[in-house]
């Protein structure tokens, strides 16, 4: 009778011991799984965070494509309704045509095809040559476009160019001054005023990620009083200010710098006055 209290007593000890060791697993057992659990909702979040985003940049991504495919599209649209357009099926605007062998080229330039073909056979030395626009000779603020592309027969040769003269001199007299524009086969393409013979370097090499080498490049420019805004591809490359022809005449431009066989090709011309 004396050792009952001792084993109640120690009944409680053991109840009490149990239900303390109970609480202690439960709470490691909840430690632990939120010690697992953590990092699958923190990696679960920053998926979702990176799927968000990605959605989020794609979204914007096509939203532009498809902005600048609207613009390129109302821009076609635009030039599809120039006063002027010449597809060259023939040449009844009669562009300048030639056969000659001189002391820069054999060059042979005729409408064919679809194309303004200029072929130079063999090169002699770098040179520039240029076609003037036969239906308008003076001209204020206008927009003109033309698709080109240079072929050579060596792969290597790249240093070739392909533009526009524009407000040139009365009759096309480069000493009273002219701008070009040339777009060349390297992803360069130059701006330069030109005068009594002296070539001054506006916009000198620069180079463009919107030339596209070896294929169809489509040039542009936009003349408004003194300001000039440059195109290649529906993307605006360059724009300046400059006072010093307000008017002039306009032309094909190529510049062959390299003394290898190759064709320059000239397609959809299109001219609009602004006036």
């Amino acid at each position: 009778m004396d050792q009952q209290p001792a084993v109640k007593d120690r009944q409680k000890i053991l109840k009490g011991d149990f239900l303390f060791a109970c609480s202690m697993l439960a709470i490691c057992c909840i430690f632990i799984t939120g010690l697992i659990a953590v990092p699958f909702w923190d990696y679960d979040q920053k998926q979702k965070g990176i799927s968000a985003n990605t959605t989020s940049t794609a979204y914007a991504v096509a939203t532009q494509q498809s902005l600048a495919t609207a613009t390129a599209v109302a821009h076609a649209t635009e030039q599809a309704q120039y006063k002027f357009i010449d597809h060259f099926k023939d040449n009844m605007t009669y562009w300048m045509t030639e056969s000659i062998n001189d002391e820069f080229a054999h060059r042979s330039i005729f409408v064919t095809g679809g194309f303004y073909r200029w072929r130079m056979s063999e090169v002699k030395q770098p040179f520039l040559y240029w076609a003037n626009f036969p239906e308008d000779s003076w001209m204020n603020d206008f927009d003109v476009y033309v698709d080109s592309k240079i072929n050579t027969e060596d792969d290597t040769s790249n240093d070739n160019c392909s533009g526009f003269i524009f407000r040139q001199g009365l009759y096309a007299d480069w000493q009273k001054g002219a701008y070009t524009f040339s777009v060349c086969n390297n992803s360069y393409f130059d701006v330069y005023y030109v005068e009594q013979g002296e070539w001054e370097p506006i916009l000198d090499g620069t180079y463009s990620n919107a030339i596209h080498n070896n294929e169809w490049n489509r040039l542009e420019i936009s003349a408004r009083a003194n300001h000039f805004t440059f195109v290649i591809n529906n993307e605006v490359v360059y724009e300046m200010t400059d006072d010093r022809l307000p008017a002039g005449s306009l032309a094909l431009l190529v510049e062959v710098n390299e003394t290898v066989p190759m064709t320059i090709l000239f397609d959809n011309f299109g001219f609009q006055a602004r006036e």
